[in-house]
């Protein structure tokens, strides 16, 4: 019976590879467009430095990604936690406990930031309101550890963590991809993952079947602060410092990404991978259009289009998949 139950509420995904086909080839025409019409835009430093901006944006939206699939539609506090872990990143390398201890550290911080939002909301049954409250907390947190003010490190290793290239590709790259390949497996072959989509699809009959909708719930913010304290420890690497602002507008951009991927904004459908391809979409357009000298405006009015744009077809495909 209760197999049944749980095949009644699952989403249906029939739309899904045609979601995964549409953003492929917009991500494609827009390197095609933006190489035919800015011969800068395709050179190898250039590719870089949008493979490296995808990366940091697409680590978190990766995790952002398990929020709205689980039916909590975002979390408005990466942006304020990956600055206080960040802090305290740097904090504790400025220790001796060394780089490998700190980043133990800055993971334990971050689960359990993670986990106390998660049950917040499934008490205060508001993700956004809740979100924005634990935002202020930390971007608070931050600015008294670090006294409003640059908090710069000298360590080898963590320099190394920060600029290192396998292959002639920054590490966040590579642990950017491995990041959405494990959030695939996690939604697709995991109990977890399972319960989190249920949730997403209808929560008021998962929960009637007897799922934990508040462990779904505390484990997608979790995996969303874990994003955070990697970006977080990645970027304070990269720059040797850390500082309380240091990651303004992270969540508008994790948010444009998981929407421009075709996440489902109800929640039930969608995967990290959908996610990540949003953020290589919203990385490739802004260099594009940064590269093309428009004015500030003019490129943030133009994302906006284009994330209003795909989020209304991804609906429409939506609602013909079901």
């Amino acid at each position: 019976m209760a197999a049944l139950n749980l095949a009644a509420i699952a989403p249906r995904s029939s739309a899904r590879l045609g979601i995964y086909a549409v953003v492929a080839v917009v991500v494609a025409a827009t390197l095609a467009l933006a190489g035919w019409s800015t011969p800068s835009f395709l050179t190898i430093d250039n590719l870089f430095v949008v493979i490296r901006a995808a990366s940091i944006t697409g680590i978190v939206a990766v995790g952002m990604s398990y929020v709205t699939i689980s039916g909590n539609l975002f979390a408005l506090s990466a942006g304020q936690l990956s600055a206080l872990l960040g802090i305290v990143y740097a904090l504790l390398v400025r220790t001796d406990l060394g780089v490998s201890a700190s980043c133990l550290g800055v993971m334990g911080v971050a689960i359990l930031a993670g986990m106390l939002q998660g049950f917040a909301i499934a008490v205060v049954r508001n993700p956004i309101i809740t979100t924005i409250a634990f935002g202020a907390v930390f971007a608070g947190l931050a600015a008294l550890i670090s006294a409003n003010g640059n908090i710069r490190i000298h360590d080898a290793t963590a320099a190394w963590i920060g600029t290192v290239r396998p292959l002639g590709v920054p590490i966040q790259s590579w642990v950017f991809v491995a990041w959405a390949l494990f959030g695939l497996f996690v939604m697709k072959k995991t109990w977890i993952g399972r319960i989190m989509t249920l949730s997403g699809a209808n929560r008021l009959t998962a929960a009637a079947t007897g799922l934990r909708v508040e462990v779904a719930t505390a484990t997608a913010l979790t995996m969303l602060a874990i994003s955070s304290a990697i970006v977080a420890i990645f970027a304070v690497s990269q720059f040797s410092q850390a500082k309380a602002d240091m990651f303004a507008g992270l969540d508008i951009d994790c948010i444009a990404s998981v929407l421009v991927g075709g996440v489902a904004l109800r929640g039930g459908q969608g995967s990290p991978i959908q996610a990540a391809l949003g953020a290589a979409l919203i990385a490739l357009l802004q260099n594009f259009l940064l590269l093309r000298s428009l004015p500030t405006g003019v490129r943030f009015a133009i994302v906006g289009a284009v994330v209003i744009a795909a989020t209304s077809g991804f609906h429409f495909l939506q609602r013909r998949g079901q």
